[in-house]
């Protein structure tokens, strides 16, 4: 039982799925549970592996669940007596472990250009799993971008139509062409996506607006977008625009706020 929790653990850790390990680190008395046995828990509730059944186990399984959608990992305490809320007569007592494997976060860069560039590098140094599309021939190579984990080189809007987005991942568009950027935006504008943003002028984005609520698209899905995208600290410099949208999604992934910390630490002089 052990190996084959582990081997389902490995795959979906390799597959970036978030899962959760359950193990039972200690016990007294009377309990279902026993120490050192261990179940995996995915995004969905559905186990591998078992901590003893019942309704303690569906107890765990739960917290298990909410650790993995807040990406932290926990160690829990249940008392298995009447009092103890589970409903149980045993009499004992077990202690859980519940460390979550959180997914890599994902950066889809739709653009494979100047920006796009830096924020390949940007990506990688925060530990991103950083993925390219481009049309072109020439951008979309592994030459160009030797560490993406994936590189598409085809039209981004029929390619993003069913590309697999998930509330891990980032999407930065900044093609060569204001309407390829205009109709990537809408291919992903109603995706799970944590964050979407869009290069461009206030015209640009103007017209791009108009057009996403034209198809159709909910203001309130539009009105999540960052379009333009990034912080206001940049000048026209390709490095400068990758660091002022990478700080953005830095704010949007941590639920940061964008203030001095020395105002954040309330620094008196």
């Amino acid at each position: 039982m052990e190996k084959t929790v582990v081997d389902a653990l490995a795959k979906k850790v390799a597959a970036g799925e978030p899962v959760a390990l359950v193990s039972v680190i200690s016990n007294s008395g009377s309990s279902p549970a026993k120490c050192g046995a261990m179940m995996l828990v995915d995004g969905k509730g559905e186990t591998c592996g078992t901590v003893g059944g019942g309704s303690l186990e569906h107890q765990v399984v739960a917290e298990a669940g909410e650790c993995i959608r807040l990406g932290v990992s926990k160690e829990i305490d249940y008392s298995l007596t009447e009092s103890g809320g589970l409903g149980m007569t045993c009499g004992g007592r077990v202690h859980f472990l519940i460390k979550v494997f959180s997914s890599q976060p994902r950066l889809i860069i739709v653009g494979g250009g100047h920006v796009g560039m830096e924020l390949y590098k940007q990506g990688l140094l925060q530990g991103y799993r950083v993925e390219i599309l481009d049309d072109r021939e020439t951008i979309a190579t592994k030459e160009r971008f030797p560490e993406a984990a994936h590189i598409v080189c085809g039209d981004p809007v029929t390619e993003l139509a069913g590309y697999p987005l998930a509330d891990n991942c980032f999407v930065t568009i900044a093609t060569h062409s204001h309407d390829l950027d205009k109709l990537a935006l809408a291919a992903v504008a109603e995706s799970d996506a944590a964050y979407i943003g869009m290069i461009g002028s206030s015209k640009k984005i103007r017209t791009t607006i108009d057009y996403l609520l034209a198809q159709g698209i909910a203001r309130e899905k539009i009105e999540k977008l960052f379009t333009p995208m990034g912080l206001n600290v940049a000048t026209i410099e390709p490095k400068e625009i990758a660091v002022a949208i990478i700080s953005e999604i830095l704010l949007m992934k941590n639920n940061g706020s964008p203030e001095h910390m020395k105002v954040v630490k309330k620094v008196k002089i």
